[in-house]
């Protein structure tokens, strides 16, 4: 073969009968035309393939294969002919051939070209293999990757199946934090609410209203009546039976919660379950110790749960304190307030001074204080008037309040001054009840008009003259039963002319949160001086200015003590003869 560019070998096309081998033979040519063109081994493995797939394509085609170039660059080009001429030829592949390679030295002819296609066999075999090991570690790999990633998958699905759990048990966690958080939110309302008050009946209207702003439960309360258990009415609510059911019953007499229920009974401790048609569940009212009645719970949808049963017996517990507290203060409230009523003095008949007297309990709280006065003729024509306070509410402040209006009475009828008496009335509480304190104003008017008072830390009475001007009777000592013994009170004068009158009062007519007592002093001063009428309107005046504009905090008590105006000699005030005359009148 001349190393001339050129063409070097033109085969085909092939008859029909030789279409079959047509592939083969032309890769054989082209071997053939490879080795003596110097063509490397490694592109004569490149080409003969190419033109073995490329002739099975064109079994009717000329095979040409041709040099082109010079030197380094020459390269060996097949090409297959249509042989109609009309299509342009198909370029197969094109191999470097450059010139003053060697050429394959073997033999020539078929055994050459045999063995060469041989070769390109073993060597094609040898990349095949090649191949399939890279293949075989790539199907490998694919499949340890597969593997992997369905682990990955696993895993991830395992991880989403504890997330999805986790999120599930916290959500359980929050709404049972939640519900636990409304439950102690309600019951502590209702604790407020309950404790608030100190009428039982008022107490018990509470607690229905809170269930029933709950919707979940509705309840009847029995309570220790003239029967073993008399239902409680609530206004507004459907009246209880009057008798309470069987359970309710047991759940009285044993002193533990009984329920009632179609359902499975509850697990839960200090609970009696019954089996029933109906839900219910009865819980005792006990207070101290005492079983004082029974409160039965009727569910308004769902069943009870353990839950609720807690909540109610809490309930319960909280509603049966604040009943007893409030009948127990009640109690206590009705027997200091008519031992106050029973020791109201019934004032002097007409005389030398004139009295008019109210008592005003308080509005707020139920209390009984230890307000009280006192009013009396001497037997030697000497008026006395007192006016205290005791410290404190309730029966003990209305026990001590009788004990210190005995005992004033005692000492004033026959001692010789207020001051004296408020000492020994002193004495006596530093020495009896020396954790108790009290307050005491005492007048003493002599059959001339002369007025001599003893103050021991009580209000000033106030003093209106015949002209209308009003004036406070200034000068207090300690209250009795003050840590200052030995302690001796004093006693201060005035002129108690005829017209004039005194007013004496405990704290609650002139004591207000919003203002000072001086305050109030100044302001019923200032309604003193303007009231007209009888001693009763000026009274009625003077509680309706001062007491008119809120509620009643404490005890009130008024004592008015007028003197009879000047008139003529054995006139009264319609001009008939009275046989009496004024200290002040000409004998």
């Amino acid at each position: 073969m001349s190393g001339v560019p050129g063409q070097v070998l033109r085969l085909g096309p092939p008859g029909p009968a030789d279409r079959a081998h047509w592939p083969s033979r032309a890769a054989l040519a082209v071997l053939a035309a490879a080795r003596r063109a110097g063509v490397p081994v490694a592109e004569q493995a490149v080409l003969v393939p190419a033109v073995l797939e490329a002739a099975g394509r064109h079994p009717a085609a000329t095979l040409l294969v041709t040099l082109t170039g010079r030197g380094s660059g020459r390269r060996l080009r097949a090409e297959f002919h249509d042989g109609s001429g009309g299509a342009a030829p198909v370029a197969v592949s094109a191999v470097a051939a450059p010139e003053g390679a060697a050429a394959d030295p073997g033999e020539d002819g078929p055994l050459a070209d045999a063995r060469g296609l041989l070769d390109l066999l073993a060597e094609q075999r040898s990349r095949l293999d090649w191949y399939h090991q890279e293949l075989d570690r790539t199907d490998r790999g694919t499949l340890e990757l597969h593997a992997e990633l369905v682990q990955t998958s696993e895993r991830l699905r395992q991880a989403g199946e504890v997330q999805a759990h986790l999120l599930e048990a916290e959500r359980q966690a929050r709404a049972t934090a939640e519900s636990a958080r409304a439950r102690l939110s309600f019951l502590a309302h209702a604790g407020a609410t309950l404790s608030a008050s100190l009428d039982h009946a008022q107490i018990l209207g509470r607690l229905h209203a809170l269930l029933e702003a709950q919707q979940v439960a509705r309840l009847n309360v029995w309570l220790d009546g003239d029967h073993p258990l008399a239902p409680f009415a609530v206004d507004g609510a459907p009246a209880p039976p009057r008798r309470p059911p069987e359970t309710a019953h047991r759940a009285y007499l044993t002193g533990r919660a009984h329920h009632a229920t179609p359902h499975p009974p509850l697990e839960v401790p200090e609970l009696t379950g019954v089996a029933a048609d109906t839900e219910l569940l009865a819980v005792p009212l006990i207070s101290r110790g005492r079983v004082f009645g029974v409160a039965a719970y009727a569910p308004v949808a769902a069943p009870f749960t353990a839950d609720d049963v807690a909540v109610y017996g809490e309930l319960t517990r909280v509603s049966a304190a604040a009943l007893d507290n409030a009948m127990r203060y009640e109690y206590e409230h009705g027997v200091a307030q008519r031992l106050q009523e029973a020791m109201l003095t019934d004032l002097p008949a007409a005389g030398r001074l004139r009295f008019a007297a109210r008592y005003l309990p308080a509005e707020a709280g139920l209390n009984v204080g230890g307000d009280w006065y006192d009013a009396f003729d001497r037997p030697d024509g000497h008026a006395v008037a007192a006016i205290g306070d005791v410290t404190g509410h309730g029966l003990r402040a209305a026990t001590l309040m009788g004990q210190l209006r005995t005992a004033l009475r005692a000492h004033a009828l026959e001692a010789a001054a207020p001051d004296e008496v408020l000492t020994r009335m002193h004495r006596m509480l530093v020495q009896f009840q020396p954790d108790e304190l009290a307050s005491a104003l005492l007048l003493q008017v002599a059959p001339g008009g002369r007025l001599r008072w003893a103050n021991a830390g009580h209000p000033p009475p106030l003093l209106r003259g015949p002209d209308g001007r009003v004036r406070a009777l200034r000068g207090s000592e300690p209250l009795l039963g003050a840590p200052v013994d030995p302690f001796a009170y004093r006693t201060r004068t005035a002129e108690l002319a005829p017209g004039s009158t005194v007013l004496l009062y405990t704290d609650g007519l002139i004591e207000r949160r919003e203002r000072t007592l001086e305050v109030g002093l100044r302001r019923l001063s200032r309604v003193f001086a303007a009231a007209t009428g009888g001693l009763e309107e000026v009274a009625d005046a003077v509680l309706a200015e001062m007491l008119g504009d809120g509620v009643r905090e404490d005890d009130t008590c008024l004592l008015l003590c007028g003197a009879v105006p000047a008139r003529r000699e054995g006139r009264d005030d319609d001009g008939h003869d009275d046989g009496r005359r004024l200290a002040s009148d000409p004998a």
